[in-house]
């Protein structure tokens, strides 16, 4: 009897794979559905539009891109979730992905339940202010202000539990200060408020800072990295400033748990040639948006990486989950 049912459990098996391996060589046979979990013009949003344009040349297929946004890409990423693992409807999937299931009860795992495609941008973390701010000019006098007005400085992000909302959080826990944060649906949200002057200060990814920059708009107080940008030679770092404050948002692309490897293979592959396309790459330069690319397994162990890290971050915080 036990041998019976191995060798039927063995056969649905073989048959599972077969049939995985069938629709990777058949796949994709109509349009593809790519959730982007955030308002149009943000950086998330306009990345993807160009990597899709550019990957659907190799697949032979189109995408359909549609923002679905809310909870910090939670709406979107979920309702990817819960869709047919066959391919045809994959999300992005960032940083805030994976952080926000960190710090609150969230309707998916990070881990358990997606397929990793691929990531195709790793872009650095900026916090500014408007140019014609005159109270800060340098990162002492942010966090001076922030240190002696304790939640006054208000700083924009594109929603709690987003890379963002945690550097911000960092940002206070390293610095000692109780800066103020103002949560909004996208970059593109906060990025409006703040050159309304609702708030002081948005903390943003390069790409998503950079159209300011050229504008004339907004002066960078410092880069949350290791060492100055090559892009923004002349921008200080927190760590120049006694601050230990080093993040980026990871920018990449996920499908169901149980999608066929043969799928995202073919997906993965895509996507690489993409990132060697040359009008690719100068599309994506001249948004700003810096390209990273890690395959499927590569791109597992960095979102596993990111949700052992942050978790433990969030719990020193603080920030329990609800």
């Amino acid at each position: 009897m036990k041998e019976g049912y191995a060798l039927g459990t063995l056969k649905w098996i073989v048959v599972a794979l077969v049939a995985g391996s069938l629709m990777g060589a058949d796949y994709p046979a109509k349009p593809i559905t790519m959730i982007v979990p955030f308002a149009a013009g943000g950086g998330t949003d306009i990345g993807t539009r160009i990597a899709t344009k550019t990957a659907e040349k190799h697949l032979g297929r189109p995408f359909v891109v549609q923002n679905v946004d809310g909870g910090g890409s939670e709406v979107g990423v979920s309702q990817m979730v819960r869709s047919k693992p066959d391919g045809y409807t994959l999300a992005g999937f960032n940083s805030a992905s994976v952080i926000l299931t960190t710090m609150r009860k969230a309707s998916y795992h990070p881990i358990n339940d997606i397929a990793p495609i691929c990531l195709v941008v790793s872009d650095p973390r900026l916090f500014v202010v408007r140019a014609d701010d005159k109270r800060f000019n340098t990162p002492a006098e942010y966090i001076k202000y922030a240190k002696d007005n304790p939640e006054k400085l208000t700083i924009g992000t594109s929603g709690a539990g987003t890379s963002g909302h945690l550097s911000l959080l960092f940002m206070n826990k390293a610095a000692g200060v109780k800066a103020k944060h103002v949560g909004f649906g996208g970059a593109g949200e906060s990025k409006a408020a703040f050159l309304g002057g609702h708030i002081d200060s948005v903390t943003q990814t390069y790409g998503e800072v950079l159209g300011m920059l050229k504008d004339g708009k907004v002066k960078i107080i410092a880069a949350a990295t290791e060492e100055r940008m090559k892009e923004l030679p002349n921008v200080p770092t927190f760590k120049e400033a006694g601050i230990d404050l080093v993040i980026s948002s990871n920018r990449g692309f996920a499908a169901p748990k149980a999608t066929p490897k043969a799928v995202i293979d073919k997906l993965a592959d895509a996507f690489k040639k993409a990132s060697a396309d040359p009008e690719y790459i100068k599309q994506m330069e001249k948004m700003g948006l810096p390209i990273k690319y890690l395959g499927p397994e590569e791109f597992g162990k960095l979102n596993k990486r990111e949700y052992e890290e942050y978790s433990e971050v969030v719990k020193e915080l603080g920030v329990a989950k609800k």
